[in-house]
Parts: C-alpha cells; sequence; structure tokens
C-alpha cells in the first residue's frame, strides 16, 4: 500500500465506505471492504503521524527548510 499517495488511499476508503452502504452488498463483501478500509485508514494515519513528526520537529527548529 506504500505507492498509494494520501489522496488516493483516502479516496479508496470513501468508496469502501459508500459500497459498505449499498444495500445489495453481500455480508461477505461488506466485511472484506471493512479489511481493506481499515488498513486504508491505518496507512493514512501514518502518513498524517508523520507529517506531524516533521511539523513538530521544524517547530522545535530541530528540522529545517532545506530537510523538509
Amino acid at each position: 500500500m506504500s505507492d498509494k499517495s494520501f489522496t488516493e488511499s483516502m479516496q479508496a476508503l470513501q468508496d469502501a465506505a459508500a459500497e459498505i452502504g449499498r444495500q445489495a452488498t453481500t455480508l461477505e463483501d461488506s466485511l472484506r471492504l471493512f479489511d481493506e478500509g481499515m488498513k486504508e485508514a491505518a496507512y493514512c494515519k501514518e502518513i498524517l503521524d508523520k507529517a506531524e513528526q516533521k511539523i513538530l520537529l521544524y517547530e522545535n527548529g530541530e528540522l529545517t527548510d532545506a530537510q523538509l
């Protein structure tokens, strides 16, 4: 999943959530989509956590503009 951008991963998560909400989706498909969505959510959280860490380092002067 690391080859996806944050935006692509968020879109996949939104697509999975929308598909789960459809009445025609089977229980098995819903469970599969839920699992995929949880993986996408974890990947998005990882990206956001890394970005937050960089911001904190930058604010504390431990990271320069050139290092961003």
